[in-house]
C-alpha cells in the first residue's frame, strides 16, 4: 500500500471538526469558510483582506480546503483547519497517553490505521471528534466529553459488513 493510499483528506477532518463544533455548546459564533489555500507558500495568495481570489494558479502541494472560526468561553478567538485536525490526530496517535485517559483513545487509535477506503466508511464517536480537535486546538482535553461505556476491542465492529471470512478482527 502507497503512502497516498492512507493520507487523510479534507472531508475526513472537515467531519471530524463539524462533529466537535455541533457538540460543544461553549463555542459561539461559528464561521465556515471553504476558499482557504493550504501548502507550501500558500500565504502569498492571499489579498490584502486575507482572502484567496477563486482564480489562483495553484504549485505542487498547495490545495483547496476550509476553515472554521469561533470564539471560546474567554472570548478568545479560535481556528480549526485542516492542519489543526492533523495536530490533534498527531498528539493522540504518536503522543505519550500512558495515562488513564489513554483508553479512550483506542478508537481514534484504531481509526487512523485503517487503509483509507475502510476508514472513510467508519465512524468516528462525538466523543472521538472532541478529543482530536481538542488536542489540535489546546494540546489538553479541556472537556471530558461523555461517552458510551468502556470501549470494545474492535470500535467499529456493528459498522464493518459481515463476510463469509468468518468474525470480524482487527488486521
Amino acid at each position: 500500500m502507497g503512502i497516498n493510499e492512507h493520507l487523510i483528506g479534507d472531508d475526513e477532518t472537515r467531519k471530524i471538526a463539524e462533529g466537535f463544533l455541533a457538540t460543544s455548546p461553549w463555542l459561539g459564533d461559528v464561521t465556515w469558510a471553504d476558499n482557504i489555500i493550504i501548502g507550501p507558500n500558500a500565504e502569498h495568495h492571499a489579498g490584502f483582506d486575507g482572502e484567496f481570489p477563486k482564480e489562483a494558479q495553484l504549485t505542487d502541494g498547495q490545495k483547496w480546503s476550509w476553515t472554521a472560526t469561533f470564539t471560546d468561553p474567554a472570548g478568545i478567538e479560535k481556528s480549526l483547519s485542516h492542519e489543526t485536525v492533523l495536530k490533534g490526530l498527531t498528539r493522540i496517535v504518536y503522543g505519550d497517553t500512558s495515562s488513564p485517559e489513554g483508553w479512550s483513545y483506542l478508537g481514534i487509535r484504531q481509526w487512523f490505521t485503517e487503509p483509507a477506503q475502510e476508514r472513510t466508511r467508519l465512524t468516528l464517536s462525538a466523543a472521538d471528534h472532541s478529543r482530536i480537535c481538542q488536542k489540535g486546538l489546546y494540546d489538553k482535553i479541556v472537556y471530558e466529553p461523555k461517552t458510551d461505556g468502556f470501549p470494545r476491542i474492535d470500535r467499529f465492529e456493528s459498522q464493518r459488513t459481515n463476510s463469509d471470512d468468518g468474525p470480524n478482527t482487527i488486521p
